[in-house]
């Protein structure tokens, strides 16, 4: 019995032997780590970057501003915001301004006044500041959320769950209501389209049209005049805002929420859920409708004017077209879910969030075309079947080139001929006689000869069938056609050959010439 119990001691001894050696194994290890560590610490510390305060302030709608002041050991050379609007997936990057030093006040002023920067009050801004000293010793902050209000006014907010309205002034009411109305939304479209109703929706309440038209997106005056706009989704922001003073309100807030809601279940990066069908669900969605889409629906079928709905990518430019639009996609939306059931729509949003564009997911996942559906809910309203245009019906006419012909006055195989202008010949009026100037006797031997002057030679433009006029006496050659150009003409002389109107300039040079050499010999 003793033998199992020394090799057992035995093994206690060797194990607490190797245990001792193991742990001075470790300690050493342990040691050599330390002094590695410290020795990088001691490195840090020689360029230790210190973030001493950092704010960001709204100055909408102009923009927003960041500052911080940063201190190291030494000559900060870049100090850089990172952040993200919204939702959405990509984020900006932009340097604020400082002069270089260990300390430093930092800032950058962003601006959002434009229709490419412009940012919706209420968004929620991510960011964090990335910070390189002269020595190449970098820091990067913690992610910071910063919510961009209105700065025309103090807030107060409402919330429940995801859902935050901001408001201002006594109407806490008011913003209560949009709150219920949009969780309402929630619970109810948020199954039908697999959206996830956790992501957090910010919504700003205005009181009254002025204030509204303020805060949306630079656009014209006109458009400023003409449209009360009475909610605004930004669907990948994830940012509302609604007019609380509307007698709608609720309504609109239940429909742009679930534009919100479509964008997360359907929107992919090759494409956007379709207008028909973003508006169709929006309305089906809308806990407080209105009857006017349903009236314009009835007198579209009553007149004929119902619209290709499924075919049309987005929103027709007739305003009445535009309610007609409305109220065709509210109802075949209401069709599809109804004959098909919820868990089809959402099928189909998560098919289109794979990047199909609507006909392929309505295919893939009802087994019809668009055009097909469309008229399976036509058939259920009492409408005619919508038979698209064939392809042949589009494809243009085809119009033979013109053939290209020679242009000319002499008649040529395969040319055009080109027929001279019939016109009245004119008689051409007797030129008055130019008295002859009196010679100045000469003290030379021998009188010379005195020259006649030379008229002008002009060309003519010879008529076919008009016998040729006489020359006049005492004229040098024909005279110029004086008869009237052909009606739609700019009165600028017509020529039936150009080698005759060519000979006008060269003849009148010629009768300069003569006279010039009359005067030398006088």
């Amino acid at each position: 019995m003793w033998r199992p119990h020394w090799i057992t001691t035995g093994r206690t001894i060797t194990s607490n032997k190797s245990s001792r050696m193991l742990m001075l194994a470790v300690l050493a290890t342990l040691s050599a780590v330390i002094s590695v560590t410290s020795f990088r610490i001691a490195n840090a510390n020689e360029g230790v970057i210190e973030v001493l305060s950092i704010s960001v302030s709204s100055e909408f709608p102009d923009g927003i501003r960041f500052k911080a002041q940063i201190q190291s050991d030494n000559d900060i050379d870049s100090i850089a915001v990172r952040f993200r609007i919204g939702q959405q997936t990509r984020g900006s990057y932009e340097y604020l301004d400082f002069e270089q030093a260990e300390l430093v006040d930092s800032e950058l002023f962003w601006r959002t006044n434009t229709s490419a920067r412009y940012i919706p009050p209420g968004t929620i801004i991510t960011f964090n500041l990335e910070i390189e000293d002269s020595e190449g010793n970098r820091l990067d902050t913690e992610r910071q959320e910063f919510i961009y209000f209105d700065a025309r006014f103090e807030w107060e907010e409402v919330e429940e769950g995801p859902v935050a309205v901001a408001f201002h002034g006594p109407v806490k009411t008011r913003a209560t209501i949009i709150l219920d109305s949009i969780i309402e939304t929630l619970d109810t479209m948020g199954p039908i389209l697999g959206a996830d109703i956790t992501i957090p929706i910010r919504v700003t309440m205005y009181n009254n049209v002025k204030e509204m038209l303020e805060a949306l997106p630079p656009g014209s005056s006109t458009i400023r005049r003409e449209l009360i706009t009475e909610g605004q989704a930004f669907t990948n922001l994830g940012t509302l805002l609604v007019l609380g003073g509307g007698t709608g309100a609720k309504g609109t807030a239940s429909h742009e929420v679930t534009h919100i809601l479509t964008h997360r279940a359907g929107d992919s990066v090759l494409g956007n859920v379709p207008s028909w069908l973003d508006e169709g669900l929006a309305e089906f969605g809308n806990i407080d409708p209105g009857f006017s889409y349903d009236i314009a629906l009835e007198f579209a079928l009553a007149t004929g004017r119902l619209l290709p709905i499924t075919s049309m990518p987005v929103l027709p430019g007739d305003p009445e077209d535009v309610i007609i639009f409305y109220g065709q996609a509210r109802s075949i939306v209401k069709f599809m879910v109804a004959a098909y059931g919820p868990a089809m729509m959402r099928e189909l949003m998560a098919t289109m969030k794979t990047g199909k564009n609507d006909n392929a997911a309505i295919q893939d996942v009802y087994g019809l075309t668009r055009v097909e559906l469309e008229n399976q809910w036509r058939e259920t309203i009492g409408a005619p079947d919508y038979l698209p245009p064939s392809r042949d019906r589009l494809l243009p006419t085809p119009v033979p080139w013109a053939q290209v012909q020679l242009f000319t006055l002499t008649p040529q195989a395969g040319s055009q001929v080109v027929a001279s202008i019939e016109t009245t010949p004119t008689p051409t009026p007797e030129p008055t006689a130019i008295p002859e100037p009196t010679a100045t006797p000469e003290p030379a031997p021998e009188s010379v000869p005195t020259a006649t002057p030379a008229a002008p030679v002009v060309a003519r433009v010879d008529v076919p069938g008009a016998p040729p006029p006489e020359p006049a006496a005492g004229s040098a050659g024909p005279q110029l056609d004086e008869s009237p150009p052909p009606a739609g003409s700019c009165n600028a002389p017509q020529y039936a050959d150009a080698r005759l109107r060519d000979l006008t300039m060269p003849a009148f040079l010629v009768g300069l010439i003569g006279l010039g050499l009359r005067r030398r010999r006088r």
